[in-house]
C-alpha cells in the first residue's frame, strides 16, 4: 500500500519501537530539516543495521523544496543496483513525521576522494612533487572509471524515470564494501510529474533555484532561474563532481581555526594573467606533515563556494571564462544577470587544474577523463552530455577494462566489462582507499542524506 491510497486515518502505521531496538538508536547525521539514525530491527534474523531518515510532512517545519513525501515517492518507483534501497517506511500522525528506512552503508565516495593514496601519485616526502606508481597509477584509474561509470549509471536512470536528483556531490553517493556506489538522498529532487502532496509544487515559472550544495550547483542556478533544465543543473554537478577525482588533495589542520588557514587570497587570481601557474597533485603547507596527528587531507573542488552565490559565479568564470553571446548565448536572458557587471576574464587551460588526471603519456584515459569532464562542464545547459550518452564515451570502452562489482547487472553494457582485474575484485582494490568501517552500534559514521 502506498502513502495517500487510503485516509491516513484508516491505516495503522507500525511504531519504529515495533520495528527498531531502540536502544541501539544513534543519531548521524543532522539538518535543520531532518535527522538519520541508525538501527536495529528487533528481528535478529535482520543482522544487518539500517540508516532511518525522518522529517515532517508540515510544511511549517520544512524548508523549499524539502520534501520527505516527495522523496519516499520518488524512491517507491526507482529500482536500480545504483540508487539506495527502500526497505521500510512508517507515519506519526500525532506529530506529522514520516520515517523511512534504507540500508545503512558505512562508506562514501567522500572518503575515497579524501584519502590521498587515491592518486596516480605517489603522496611525496619534504614536499616534493609525488612520483608516478605504476600499480598505484592503474589501480586510481580502475577505481575512478569503476565509480564514475556507476554514478552515471545512477543518474542515467533516474533521468528516465522522469526524475532529477538535484544535489549530486561525493557524500551523497556511498559505497558497498565490494564497491558499488549506492545514489542517496532525493530531499530537493525534481519530477516531471507534479503530485497534489508536493508541499512545494514546481511548475514552469516556479522551479527553485536554490538547490545544489556549494560547487556543484550548476551555474544558471547562481543567477535566479526558475524555469530551468533541471537535468542539465543535474550534468553540471556531475561534470564538477568528475573534476574532483584529479583536483589537488590538501593537508590541512583537523582543528585549525579560520586564522591558522594557510590558503592564499585568490580573489585576483588569472587576471592579467593568460594561464595560471598548475597545480601540483598534493598541497602541503609549510610547517605541515602528513605524519602530523592533527592534520586530515581534503580534496580541492574545481570552484570555490566560500564566498556566496555571486563568488561562485565569478570562480566558474575564472575558469570556463566570463559568458558571452558566443560561449552562452542565453546567459543574459536569466533574472538575475543584469544585476552585477563581472570583470571579463578568459577562459583558462583546465587540465592546469587537475594536476591527478591519469599520466597523459601512458594511459588513454588522460584524454579520455578530460574530455567526458569538458563534455558536462558546458555553459548552455542544451549542449552537456546527457547522461545515458555519456555511459558511451570512450573512457568506458578503451584502456583499462571497465571492473564492476560481484552480480552487477552487466546485460546491456557490451564486452569491455570484467569481474576482476590481475586477480583482484573492486572491493578490493577499492578498499585501501576507505576507513576502516563501524561495526558497534555506536559512534560517527559518513553516511549523511541531510547535508
Amino acid at each position: 500500500m502506498k502513502m495517500g491510497d487510503v485516509d491516513d486515518s484508516q491505516l495503522k502505521w507500525p511504531l519504529l519501537e515495533e520495528v527498531f531496538d531502540v536502544d541501539t538508536f544513534d543519531t548521524v547525521a543532522e539538518s535543520i530539516v531532518s535527522f538519520v539514525t541508525r538501527g536495529w530491527y528487533r528481528d535478529t534474523s535482520k543482522p544487518s543495521p539500517v540508516a532511518i531518515k525522518s522529517a515532517s510532512t508540515n510544511p511549517k517545519f520544512s524548508k523549499q523544496p524539502h520534501d520527505i513525501g516527495r522523496e519516499l515517492r520518488v524512491l517507491l518507483n526507482l529500482s536500480h543496483p545504483n540508487v539506495i534501497e527502500l526497505l521500510g517506511y512508517t507515519y506519526e500522525l500525532h506529530t506529522s513525521t514520516l520515517h523511512f528506512w534504507m540500508p545503512f552503508i558505512p562508506f562514501s565516495v567522500h572518503e575515497v576522494l579524501s584519502c590521498p593514496q587515491f592518486s596516480p601519485h605517489i603522496l611525496p616526502s619534504g614536499g616534493d612533487s609525488g612520483q608516478q606508481s605504476s600499480w598505484q597509477s592503474s589501480s586510481f584509474i580502475i577505481v575512478t572509471k569503476s565509480l564514475l561509470y556507476q554514478t552515471l549509471s545512477a543518474i542515467a536512470y533516474v533521468h528516465s524515470q522522469g526524475v532529477a536528483h538535484r544535489d549530486i556531490k561525493p557524500r551523497n553517493l556511498l559505497l558497498t564494501a565490494d564497491g558499488c556506489v549506492k545514489l542517496i538522498d532525493f530531499g530537493v529532487s525534481w519530477t516531471e510529474k507534479s503530485d497534489e502532496r508536493d508541499l512545494w509544487p514546481e511548475g514552469p515559472g516556479s522551479m527553485c533555484f536554490d538547490v545544489a550544495t556549494g560547487p556543484y550547483r550548476a551555474p544558471e542556478l547562481l543567477f535566479g532561474a526558475n524555469n530551468y533544465d533541471a537535468y542539465a543543473s543535474d550534468l553540471w554537478s556531475l561534470g564538477t563532481l568528475f573534476a574532483e577525482f584529479f583536483t589537488p588533495l590538501r593537508l590541512t589542520h583537523s582543528y585549525g581555526d579560520e586564522e591558522d588557514e594557510y590558503y592564499d587570497d585568490e580573489s585576483g587570481e588569472n587576471e592579467g594573467e593568460d594561464q595560471p601557474p598548475s597545480k601540483p597533485p598534493f598541497m602541503i603547507p609549510r610547517g605541515l606533515s602528513p605524519e602530523d596527528p592533527d592534520v586530515e587531507w581534503t580534496r580541492d573542488s574545481l570552484y570555490d563556494a566560500t564566498r556566496g552565490a555571486i563568488g561562485l559565479a565569478f570562480s566558474i568564470f575564472k575558469v570556463h571564462g566570463t559568458p558571452n553571446e558566443t560561449t552562452w548565448p542565453g546567459f543574459k536572458g536569466l533574472p538575475d544577470a543584469q544585476k552585477v557587471t563581472f570583470v571579463q576574464v578568459p577562459p583558462v587551460d583546465v587540465r592546469r587544474l587537475l594536476p591527478n588526471l591519469p599520466p597523459a603519456d601512458t594511459q588513454p584515459e588522460h584524454d579520455d577523463c578530460f574530455d567526458l569532464i569538458s563534455k558536462l562542464l558546458v555553459y548552455p545547459p542544451d549542449l552537456r552530455l546527457r547522461a545515458a550518452d555519456a555511459l558511451l564515451h570512450p573512457l568506458f570502452t578503451r584502456g583499462l577494462p571497465l571492473l564492476l562489482p560481484p552480480n552487477y547487472p552487466r546485460e546491456q553494457i557490451g564486452g569491455f566489462t570484467v569481474a576482476e582485474w590481475h586477480g583482484h575484485t573492486l572491493g578490493e582494490i577499492l578498499a585501501p582507499y576507505l576507513p576502516t568501517p563501524l561495526s558497534d552500534p555506536g559512534g560517527d559514521d559518513p553516511q549523511d542524506p541531510t547535508e
